[in-house]
């Protein structure tokens, strides 16, 4: 029996540039062609390379100008070639939605401008069929994005566009497929009320536009990524979903199969596939991101990315094969994967660590396709309630450090910030993947996109989206991790440990200051908190709790650390040093079930909260919040707190002169076990509380530090759920500063 897993050749391409995203397809001539992004210079354009059976691949060729970005692209096998469309930037007219015919190295047409780059468009595919092709592309609007596309047989007269989305707000991520004189479309929607469904819509003969198709709805689950491949009489469709049967919408997405007939009539495999696995432990969970093949005899070869591999799962005539490893194990910033037939089997390709990498592998033994039968699905989710107010100040709650596929992570931007607001109720959200790490680099591509995206789902008044990635630098003694917010979307705020002037910690902190950006160490304890090159301006928080645990105190073990702690480099050691800042929490969730072992909770999303106390629900107000530690952190619960002295909020400096009055007020979500006050050296004032209930209102006093001394003073909640909350702490002064070394009247 034939091992599908195994490939029967594996190239690394040789690429003058860092390469991302490739795709593949094979041309009438049985030519198989792989094109890429290329960042060079600080440039992006596409280069390409093509395999004649029984030969080798061609050198890599350019087959696009140098610009500012490569947003999206997208091939498909046409006449004795190719037809290549993508989207760049730099120039508002002359640059944008692009469309050119290639032949081989020495062979091109002329790109033909579809869409000026003022006119935003944002994604875009295209597929073939005998001598038409079908391009269709997403198009920013105020307040969403609408799918258009047109059919056409030439490359240089191109019909008028037909409007392909029905709904007003978010279709994205389209996907177009040709099969039997008909044309096919699906894409993303995203509700108002916090739904992610499936959409389809056929073009019959190419003319007639049908009615769209809902495959998944109204609410709940978060359906994405959609992919079309040309079956027998109709096309397959998948996509992947956050929705487990029997316990609804959760943290892992598994990809759903079906089929899409000639009469438009959606259709269920009658074999359920095997081996799903939601809750499986380690670092490799899910299945996502699918690209499909069906072999000419029926058989249906899916692949998938588990967080942390390539799987392969056949559909044949008696159900499904297991699902397999196609590629070696390991942690890595991985991209996505595209498949498609070639000559001398099946051909993937994709983007692991640094390298482009292609995998030549058998088709298997010839079984017809499974037949299918009918299924309806109807998901529901409620929408949870949002922010609290403490003391009639409004509270916004959200997660700033997040991962998803772009780096180490799992998931799209555009599900991340979905869920945020919809499924979990948060006002702010932040995702933060790597700008360079385990090989992966941001490239201006790469951030034009997030930037657009993160756009996309910004709403003033009622939801913030953050612009962040993480800062990745060498573990202590080196300077740690860091997240970088920056207050715009220019590329030239993407400060890379891999530029000689952002290498380091102290270069990092002195662009940050040059631009308003705020920089956050996380996991300090774990990866260090370069307590030596800290500046209050910059670093205005710490980011105490996550999904790694509280890094507070060394040896504390309400929640604990994920272990290998590093001596003096926790928060209280960087507090008691003098350093000054706020205290913020984010899940550094990656979309692991129990982030592989680590996290003490399922849903490593909820594993760490900022709480930023502001009226101004704007990115200006938030960044201002968090600038001023105006902010505090949860361990995921959405714990309502105030912490005050002499009047003074957290991340204030109070200079008395004598004897201090405090006030802390906590509106819990269970009954609380402990208040405390936490002072230098570790001093704890434990507060008298009702342990009976959930919230508490205490004030007291504090003693006046000593004559040129200061001490800080930040609040510890803890829940009898385990839920904890920090307050940034306030800091007492004597009239003597020590700090700043002069009288202060």
């Amino acid at each position: 029996m034939t091992n599908i897993f195994t490939p029967i050749n594996t190239w690394r391409l040789s690429v003058p540039t860092y390469g991302r995203t490739p795709k593949v397809c094979t041309d009438t001539l049985g030519r198989s062609w792989v094109v890429m992004i290329g960042y060079r210079n600080d440039q992006e354009c596409l280069w390409a390379s093509y395999y004649i059976p029984g030969q080798t691949w061609c050198p890599v060729f350019q087959i696009s100008d140098d610009k500012d970005y490569i947003l999206d692209f997208d091939i498909a096998p046409f006449e004795d070639g190719i037809v290549l469309t993508w989207i760049d930037g730099g120039d508002a007219e002359s640059d944008g939605l692009q469309l050119r015919k290639v032949w081989d190295v020495q062979g091109m047409s002329a790109p033909k401008l579809i869409l000026p780059r003022r006119r935003c468009p944002a994604s875009v595919c295209i597929a073939s069929e005998d001598n038409r092709f079908f391009l269709a592309y997403g198009l920013r609007r105020p307040g969403g994005q609408e799918i258009l596309g047109f059919i056409s047989e030439s490359v240089d007269v191109l019909p008028d566009p037909m409007q392909l989305s029905s709904r007003k707000r978010m279709n994205l991520e389209p996907a177009v497929e040709m099969s039997g004189g008909d044309a096919w479309v699906a894409w993303q929607y995203m509700t108002f009320r916090g739904g992610s469904r499936v959409f389809v819509r056929r073009i019959a003969d190419c003319k007639t536009l049908c009615d769209p198709l809902e495959l998944v709805g109204p609410d709940g689950s978060i359906n994405a990524m959609c992919t079309l491949r040309r079956g027998n009489q109709g096309v397959w469709i998948a996509w992947q979903s956050d929705m487990d049967p029997l316990s609804g919408p959760g943290l892992v997405r598994w990809i759903e199969v079906g089929f899409l007939d000639d009469q438009g009539r959606f259709h269920r495999p009658s074999h359920k596939m095997r081996d799903v696995q939601r809750q499986a432990d380690g670092e490799d969970q899910g299945f996502e991101f699918p690209s499909l093949v069906a072999c000419d005899d029926g058989r249906l070869v899916l692949f998938g990315r588990g967080s942390q591999s390539l799987r392969r799962q056949d559909l044949m005539s008696d159900g499904w094969t297991e699902r397999g490893q196609v590629d070696p194990p390991g942690w890595q910033c991985r991209g996505v994967y595209s498949a498609a037939m070639a000559t001398e089997g099946i051909l993937v390709a994709g983007r692991e660590k640094s390298d482009i990498v292609l995998r030549l592998l058998p088709v298997g033994e010839q079984k017809n396709a499974s037949s299918v039968v009918s299924i309806a699905d109807r998901l529901d989710f409620s929408r949870s309630a949002k922010g609290v107010h403490v003391l009639g100040r409004r509270v916004l709650f959200g997660d700033i450090h997040q991962h998803t596929s772009a780096s180490d992570g799992t998931g799209t931007l555009a599900e991340t910030f979905n869920r945020a607001r919809y499924r979990y109720g948060d006002d702010i959200v932040a995702v933060s993947d790597h700008e360079s790490f385990l090989g992966r680099r941001t490239t201006p591509g790469d951030w034009v996109k997030y930037c657009a995206v993160t756009d996309d789902f910004y709403e003033p008044g009622e939801f913030v989206t953050l612009y962040a990635y993480e800062w990745t630098g060498a573990m202590h003694p080196g300077p740690g991790h860091k997240v970088v917010y920056p207050p715009g979307s220019g590329f030239d705020m993407v400060f890379s440990r891999d530029n000689d002037l952002t290498q380091t910690s102290v270069g990092l902190i002195a662009e940050a200051k040059r631009i308003g950006a705020l920089v956050f160490p996380h996991h300090v304890g774990w990866t260090g908190a370069d307590m030596e090159n800290h500046d209050d301006d910059v670093q205005t928080c710490f980011e105490i709790v996550s999904c790694h645990g509280a890094y507070e105190r060394m040896g504390a073990d309400i929640i604990g650390t994920r272990g290998d702690d590093k001596e003096g480099q926790f928060v209280a050691d960087a507090l008691d040093r003098g350093l000054r800042f706020g205290l913020v929490g984010g899940s550094d969730g990656h979309g692991l079930n129990w982030h592989h072992g680590i996290c003490r909770m399922e849903d490593s999303h909820r594993s760490g909260l900022t709480a930023v106390i502001t009226d101004d629900v704007t990115r200006e107000g938030v960044l201002d919040a968090l600038s001023q530690r105006l902010c505090y952190a949860t361990s995921g619960a959405r714990i309502g707190l105030w912490f005050e002295i002499d009047g003074r909020s957290m991340g204030a400096v109070v200079r008395p002169g004598g004897i201090s009055a405090f006030r802390v007020v906590v509106n819990g979500t269970e009954q609380l076990q402990s208040v405390s006050l936490v002072s230098n050296r570790g001093k704890e004032i434990p507060l008298k509380i009702d342990t009976t209930t959930r919230d508490a209102d205490v004030h007291g006093t504090l003693p006046p530090p000593a004559e040129g001394g200061w001490s800080y003073y930040f609040v510890r909640v803890v829940q009898s759920d385990g839920h904890m909350a920090w307050s940034s702490p306030i800091w007492v002064e004597s009239y003597f500063s020590p700090v700043d070394d002069r009288m202060i009247g």
